[in-house]
């Protein structure tokens, strides 16, 4: 008798770590973050940033009138960055990012993570140049189509995974070109030719590793002048001014 409640106890525990590792799973990789990781960043934004943001408060184009004690966080989207492995130019999920509004108009974006065990805010941009091509990027995609964000401050990208009827293209958030009406040919490159352009700056990397070990942070940028493949699918996107500066709060 006790052989079966300690085996039936077994088989209880077991489902339950099972079915609580692939909510973790769902929840860490989904596209955009469940409630409870949303409630996590609003939380440590108000406890831990919002005083000062406040203090710099210019550097997000937010008026003397106006603070971030009203600040609103969007609902969230996840972001991509390149792999880590030296010969791989794969995208693979880094977190979540969220737009902060203030008086209705994106001011900054908050980039989360869960390196640590639990999700928590490590970097805060005034880079607002996402948001707008990746909703109008998203509404125009057909059955069977996806988008993604890739932001990875080691290669100095910020740009539009879109794969679709045309094939896999990337889509540059970056260039000058963006601000026109249109998303045109000369800010996009096909995946495999993005693929070669990041297998190029790791090799290159790899040859001449930085001093100390540090991290080339953005040195090495994809270029995208370089039209091989022509794209014919120009989005309709209407982006507020891009090429924003980095400004970082350091804990």
């Amino acid at each position: 008798m006790k052989r079966k409640c300690y085996f039936s106890f077994f088989l209880i525990i077991n489902l339950l770590l099972f079915n609580f590792s692939s909510f973790i799973f769902t929840d860490s990789s989904a596209p955009t973050p469940g409630d409870q990781i949303q409630t996590n960043i609003q939380n440590e934004f108000k406890l831990k940033y919002m005083d000062s943001l406040n203090v710099v408060k210019s550097e997000y184009g937010v008026g003397d009138k106006e603070d971030f004690e009203h600040a609103q966080l969007s609902s969230g989207t996840a972001y991509y960055k390149i792999s880590d492995d030296p010969t791989s130019s794969e995208l693979v999920f880094a977190g979540y990012i969220f737009s902060i509004k203030v008086n209705h108009i994106a001011v900054g974006t908050i980039y989360a993570n869960n390196d640590s065990g639990s999700w928590e805010i490590f970097n805060i941009s005034n880079n607002v140049s996402y948001e707008q091509p990746l909703s109008a990027a998203q509404s125009s995609l057909k059955d069977g189509e996806e988008v993604k964000l890739v932001s990875d401050v080691r290669y100095g990208i910020n740009v539009l995974y879109i794969n679709g009827i045309t094939g896999e293209r990337i889509v540059d958030l970056n260039s000058s070109n963006a601000k026109s009406s249109s998303l045109r040919t000369e800010n996009t490159i096909s995946k495999s030719v993005f693929d070669e352009k990041i297998k190029s700056i790791k090799e290159k990397r790899a040859a001449s590793p930085a001093k100390g070990g540090l991290l080339q942070m953005g040195s090495g940028q994809v270029d995208f002048t370089n039209t091989e493949e022509s794209s014919n699918s120009n989005l309709p996107v209407d982006p507020q001014t891009l090429n924003v500066g980095v400004y970082t709060i350091l804990r």
